[in-house]
This record gives C-alpha cells, sequence and structure tokens, in this order.
C-alpha cells in the first residue's frame, strides 16, 4: 500500500516495481517475489497459507531461476546500476532514526498453547515476534539509582515503565493500549554489586492493564524479572536480559485474525540487541504513534 500510495511515481524504484506488478490486477502486493533486474516478474514463490510450505517454496524458486536463465541477457539485466541516493524511494519511517547513545534492546515473543488454537491465528505457539524496544539516554538514566551503592534502588516511573505495555512488549496480539488503561504498574532497579566502572543490577516490576476503548477492551497481567550491567565510566549499558510472563487476553476476537480461547499465557525476552546499526534497519514497530519523529530528534 505504501508504494502504490507513494506520490512520487517518476522514481526509478518505483517505476521498476510497477513494471513488476504490470499484470497484477491489485498492483504493487505483498508477498515473496522473483523478478529480474529489468523488471519482469518471474514469480511468486510464499506458498502455503497459514503454515509456509519450504519444499513447495523451494520448488518455485527453482522454477524462477530456471525461467531467468531461460531470458536472453539483455532481457533480463538493466545496463545502469540505480544509484541508492537518488533511485531509491523515500518513507516517513525513514525520517525516524535512532538518537546517539539509545539503548537499544531485541524483544522476542511467544505464546504459550491455548485452548482452540490453529496456525491461523498468529497467537499460535508457532509463531514467534520480533521488536525492537528503544530508551535514550535520558530515559534509561532512570535505571541507576542515584545512591551508586550495593542494595540502593530505585523506582521506575514514565517511559521507561510504561513503553513496556504501551508497545505491546507484553504480548503477542497488537493492541492498542492507553496509559489510563494501566490500572497497576510499578518496575524497581536495585543495584546488586559494583565492580569497577561497572554497576550490576536487578529489575522486577508487576503490571496489570484493562482496557476500556472502542479499539482495544482486552487486558494483561503479568511480572517482568531482569538484570543488567551498566559501564559509569562510558554512560552506557552493556548487559541487558529481562524477561516477561503473563496473562494476556483479548477483548473481542477477530474472524480475520483469531481463533480458539482469547487468554493466552506469554513469555517476552529482552537483551540488547547484538546486530551494529549498519546490520540492522529495523525500528521499533510502533515508532510512529509510540515514539514520533519528535522523540528522535530531541535526544
Amino acid at each position: 500500500m505504501s508504494y502504490n500510495e507513494h506520490p512520487d511515481k517518476s522514481n526509478w524504484e518505483h517505476r521498476i516495481t510497477t513494471k513488476i506488478f504490470s499484470r497484477n490486477p491489485a498492483g504493487i502486493h505483498q508477498g515473496i517475489y522473483v523478478a529480474t533486474p529489468s523488471g519482469q516478474l518471474l514469480a511468486r514463490v510464499n506458498a502455503g497459507w497459514p503454515d509456509p510450505d519450504a519444499d513447495e517454496t523451494l520448488r518455485l524458486i527453482k522454477q524462477a531461476v530456471s525461467r531467468y536463465k531461460q531470458l536472453p541477457v539483455n532481457e533480463r539485466i538493466i545496463t545502469e546500476l540505480p544509484d541508492p541516493k537518488t533511485d531509491r524511494l523515500t518513507f516517513k519511517q525513514d525520517q525516524f532514526t535512532k538518537p546517539k547513545g539509545t539503548l537499544d534492546l531485541r524483544v522476542t515473543k511467544r505464546g504459550y498453547s491455548f485452548p482452540g488454537m490453529t496456525t491461523f491465528d498468529e497467537r499460535h505457539p508457532k509463531f514467534f515476534g520480533i521488536d525492537r524496544l528503544w530508551f535514550k539516554p535520558s530515559e534509561y538514566k532512570q535505571f541507576i539509582p542515584r545512591q551508586l551503592a550495593a542494595n540502593a534502588s530505585v523506582s521506575i516511573k514514565g517511559p521507561a515503565l510504561e513503553r513496556w505495555i504501551l508497545h505491546n512488549h507484553m504480548q503477542k496480539a497488537c493492541s492498542a493500549w492507553w496509559p489510563e488503561h494501566i490500572k497497576q504498574a510499578s518496575l524497581t532497579s536495585t543495584i546488586t554489586s559494583i565492580s569497577g566502572d561497572a554497576i550490576d543490577i536487578e529489575l522486577k516490576g508487576t503490571f496489570h492493564v484493562k482496557a476500556d476503548s472502542e479499539w482495544n477492551t482486552g487486558s494483561y497481567q503479568g511480572s517482568l524479572l531482569g538484570k543488567a550491567t551498566y559501564n559509569q565510566r562510558t554512560r552506557e549499558f552493556i548487559a541487558w536480559d529481562s524477561v516477561m510472563y503473563g496473562k494476556s487476553t483479548l477483548g473481542k476476537l477477530l474472524p480475520n485474525a483469531h481463533v480458539g480461547d482469547p487468554s493466552q499465557m506469554v513469555a517476552t525476552y529482552a537483551t540488547i540487541n547484538p546486530l551494529t546499526d549498519a546490520d540492522d534497519a529495523m525500528v521499533p514497530s510502533d515508532w510512529l504513534y509510540g515514539y514520533g519523529l519528535n522523540w528522535c530528534r530531541n535526544p
């Protein structure tokens, strides 16, 4: 949809993508496709739904490669390589960048078995979710008690507390949570030891959330437990491991997305993102409404 509605129709990336899908009544469409650099669509290769069929996908890819090899060279290549600086489409998301020094956590989510489940539902244990959770230095300072001594503790407030819930990092489904839906939430950071520049902390938290809006009537109740290490010389976290475990309940089952019991136990794991910025273009899924462009422009 973002491609179909992009205003810059003259851009090279838009033109080549439009050419690839020229015979598709829906225009540019989601899926996994194989195409030539010249813009010829060879095959749609994502097979099987809701259960992916790896064997059939491999067969379709091999079939597409065979078609590619049968084409004359002048029909399958381009004579001039596109320039990433001028020929690439840009979107609003490209303006959302990670502020310097951001604590970049990779969050992995997976739900447990629940009555009536099928793979039609994304909550099925067969599937897992990966997201990013970001805290700017001005936000993650809250995790460090002011008194740098063993057993010193601090109660976390604001975004460093709320973002775990409002951005759906505690459940597999994606729901519209607002601050007023948080009925009870506590997150405490306690220093367990100090060795040189390294400050080890323990994180403990509990959450109770219940929504009552037009878009969400679900609930969540669970806890968080974790540990992290902060380097007070470089003023950055060098280690982070935390888990959340709790009961997620959907207020309304959507016929095009959900099957089975509305309640499910969910576990999530957060750790420092092992990928460098150059290898990882992924931003938090809630970058637009959860963070906003002003968030990254004002570190």
